[in-house]
């Protein structure tokens, strides 16, 4: 079932755990963080993702405008990053602040789906 994830910020397909009936509460899990939460059917709710993400296709990316992971750099929401590792394309949808006040992003990639990695990272002296 599509529901929105408000730890996460984000609709998701999730598992439902238990089955309600009548007036009872359907629960269901995100796949992200895990979390329990009831199924909710609200009459605005979305029957896609929004445009500009399900646009983001190998298709779509400018190759230019590509930039290489590094933890080093900093980023922002929409630009497109490739993952040596991983050989993978996405795009950043989220900005992050972990405790410790450490910086991290969402990316949504093509393969790998939503990961959250760190930003700005500094080498301790």
């Amino acid at each position: 079932m599509k529901q929105y994830c408000s730890v996460c910020k984000a609709y998701f397909d999730m598992e439902v755990v238990e089955e309600g009936s009548g007036d009872e509460v359907t629960w269901l899990r995100c796949p992200r963080c895990k979390g329990i939460l009831p199924y909710m059917k609200l009459e605005e709710e979305p029957d896609a993702e929004p445009a500009a993400e399900a646009e983001f296709s190998l298709d779509s990316i400018d190759q230019d405008a590509v930039q290489e992971y590094d933890s080093k750099r900093q980023y922002e929401v929409g630009d497109v990053l490739y993952h040596r590792s991983w050989n993978d394309y996405g795009r950043v949808v989220e900005k992050l602040i972990l405790p410790g006040n450490r910086q991290a992003i969402r990316v949504r990639f093509l393969n790998q789906g939503d990961v959250n990695l760190l930003e700005a990272v500094r080498e301790k002296v």
